[in-house]
């Protein structure tokens, strides 16, 4: 039995914890898609969602800071509240707190994956999975309220749009648990 030894070099590889690229792109791109969907409803509430926007951008790739990306993921929301004080179009509303909540979760997840994984860990499909599966609760989710909401059943719509769309980001916050 002999073991053949060669002489391989092996480099160091550094580990930075930097957030995941793929999910980081793509929760921005949907804290985008959540702000240029409340300004198509009510302009107005374009510069809260675009200072959340540049909050979530920044907290992602300028500073790494799980702490303003989520703050960034809060003010796109409170933009998305003061759009529906100022429009009322329900449906660009859920979509664009479908997309926040969708920004969020990514967001959260690629902190999450950077803290385990280093840059140089190919990480896209994994990530690639759980996107389709936020996005699919999501929809689902956004799906069975906006039907709620169209069927009248009384005063209860509004309510019931209200606690379905909170069930589904606690639905997925446990998913992260």
């Amino acid at each position: 039995m002999s073991f053949d030894i060669q002489d391989e070099e092996f480099s160091a590889v550094e580990v930075t914890h930097s957030p995941a690229q793929f999910s980081s792109i793509i929760a921005v791109a949907a804290a985008l898609l959540a702000v240029v969907t409340t300004a198509l409803v009510a302009p107005l509430s374009a510069p809260v969602g675009l200072f959340g926007l540049a909050g979530v951008a920044a907290g992602l790739f300028v500073f790494e800071s799980e702490r303003l990306t989520i703050a960034g993921t809060a003010i796109v929301f409170v933009g998305i509240i003061a759009a529906g004080f100022f429009g009322d179009v329900p449906e660009f509303l859920l979509f664009a707190a479908l997309a926040t909540i969708i920004s969020f979760d990514l967001g959260s997840n690629a902190f999450s994956v950077g803290r385990q994984m280093t840059d140089q860990t190919d990480t896209q499909r994994g990530e690639a999975v759980h996107v389709a599966a936020t996005v699919f609760v999501g929809v689902m989710a956004a799906g069975l309220s906006y039907g709620l909401f169209i069927v009248p059943w009384g005063s209860l719509t509004v309510p019931a749009l209200t606690l379905l769309l909170l069930s589904a980001l606690f639905f997925i916050w446990s998913i992260r648990q």
